[in-house]
């Protein structure tokens, strides 16, 4: 029988933080599926898993040969999906309880096409992942949810098989990561989703664990989003999203935004040539 939730995680390596991981979605989570794609991890995650498959009866593992990216790893979890939700979530973060009970609240209420949690991180709050959970039942929200397209974080979100059925999965063309998150709200809000958080509930994020160590592909990724989305940054996140990306995509027929960004991804690609001919 199909669960209502399939939860897919990228592991590379950091197995401390996996472990955690794994601990607080079996405590706070029911009446799902795991999906875990390694991508090529040496620091003993691979045994972890296999053993993580062979005990629970919900979990199913793809390994990679090599490091496939964010994009990659997770189109990969969403063709062997079996729930009506799907979830991204990072093996960086812990929980808090009924956080799925929350968001499919959302989901129930309204034509939402992604909903996170609020994102509580240690570096820029005063919490540990031991107070966690006591430090964020003192914050007071004035909605219990609302739109906001930068706090829709993909640490930890949910979406629905059929969004995705309409709008497509993610972008391939994001490696290994950075902005696909964005492209893929981006689209979500262009087909008339909404995308949410949700103020009563929280996860907590240690920081970019793994994504850290490729911040040389930030700015090549940027220029990309923006060569697609020209007036990405003008997205507001109060109001009707939707209109304004439609009147923003009518005026940007005769404005040539998109080919500054696209030769400026193009110098990049030169530049980027040159470094790897000079080494």
């Amino acid at each position: 029988m199909a669960k209502t939730l399939s939860i897919i995680t990228l592991t590379l390596n950091n197995l401390e933080y996996t472990k955690k991981y794994i601990e607080s979605l079996y405590r706070f989570t029911s009446d799902f599926e795991l999906i875990i794609v390694d991508n090529a991890s040496t620091d003993g995650t691979v045994d972890y898993l296999e053993s993580l498959r062979l005990e629970k009866d919900n979990v199913k593992v793809i390994y990679n040969e090599g490091n496939k990216g964010f994009s990659k790893g997770n189109n990969q979890g969403i063709e062997i999906a079996e729930g009506e939700y799907i979830g991204f979530l990072n093996n960086d973060i812990l929980l808090y309880p009924n956080w799925f009970e929350k968001i499919k609240e959302v989901f129930d209420k309204e034509n939402a096409g992604f909903v996170s949690p609020r994102h509580i991180n240690p570096n820029y709050n005063l919490t540990n992942e031991h107070t966690y959970i006591e430090y964020f039942e003192h914050f007071k929200y004035e909605k219990s949810y609302e739109k906001n397209f930068d706090e829709c974080v993909f640490s930890c979100v949910v979406t629905k098989k059929e969004v995705l059925e309409k709008i497509g999965t993610f972008d391939e063309n994001y490696s290994p990561a950075f902005f696909e998150d964005n492209d893929i709200k981006y689209r979500a809000i262009l087909a008339g989703y909404g995308v949410y958080v949700v103020n009563t509930i929280c996860f907590f994020h240690f920081g970019s664990i793994t994504s850290v160590e490729h911040d040389d592909n930030l700015e090549q990724n940027r220029a990309y989003y923006y060569s697609k989305y020209p007036f990405a940054e003008y997205l507001s996140t109060i109001g009707d999203e939707n209109g304004r990306l439609k009147l923003s995509t009518r005026h940007f027929q005769n404005f040539p935004l998109n080919i500054v960004y696209k030769l400026y991804l193009f110098w990049l690609k030169i530049v980027k040539r040159f470094k790897r001919l000079g080494k």
